[in-house]
């Protein structure tokens, strides 16, 4: 229990630094509050997406996926699953033509623009390698919290960031469906590569349970 509450506090703490992070206000301006990670608090397995809108699932989804995984892995591991990327950036021409008048976040908790008084119709755009990076810290600092057994880099994205940081090897060398589905090992963690695709995701997620069950003896 005492390690459980230790792990907690760290989180909670990770978590105000990760909501009061200004590294990069042009995105934090449209955001209202970051993603953080959800799951079991003492996880043997840890998922790893690039960043919450670029899936567009629901919660129910994510949480779907976590329990397919802890079935797979026997159904006695637990599991968590985070973001390498905590803030969406978006396109908004609005903002960009407004922004000299205001400071501060423009989106409240219902999604709602500040600006227009109706719901953020701001285009979806994808994380730049600045802003990944500005981000990186974070995510690592959360393995290190939970030092999960398993850790599942989904996309390819995620890949490429996780396995340079962990000095896995230069993943810009490989094609990314050579390395899909596949495990492989750092010092310190053990790691599963995955794409869960939109249109087949209960398939895409079943894929990974050869290599659960080449694993299995490692999560008892």
């Amino acid at each position: 229990m005492l390690r459980k509450e230790k792990t907690i506090s760290r989180i909670v703490k990770m978590e105000e630094r990760i909501h009061n992070c200004s590294r990069c206000s042009e995105v934090r301006v449209c955001c209202h509050r970051p993603s953080t990670g959800k799951g079991d608090l003492d996880p043997d397995i840890m998922i790893i997406f690039s960043n919450e809108c670029d899936q567009s699932w629901t919660k129910s989804k994510y949480s779907g996926i976590r329990q397919q995984i802890a079935r797979m892995a026997g159904g006695e591991s637990g599991v968590y699953h985070t973001f390498m990327v905590r803030c969406q950036p978006k396109i908004c021409t609005l903002r960009r033509n407004k922004e000299v008048l205001f400071d501060g976040v423009l989106i409240n908790a219902d999604n709602r623009c500040l600006l227009t008084r109706r719901q953020c119709d701001g285009l979806m755009g994808q994380p730049d390698d600045q802003q990944t990076m500005n981000c990186l810290h974070f995510m690592l600092e959360e393995i290190e919290i939970f030092a999960p057994k398993v850790i599942i880099t989904v996309g390819e994205q995620t890949y490429q960031y996780v396995f340079r940081a962990f000095g896995l090897l230069d993943p810009f060398q490989r094609e990314f469906n050579e390395v899909k589905n596949k495990l492989f090992r750092s010092s310190e963690y053990l790691f599963m590569t995955a794409d869960f695709n939109h249109s087949d995701l209960e398939q895409s997620v079943a894929d990974l349970e050869p290599l659960f069950q080449i694993i299995a003896g490692s999560l008892d």
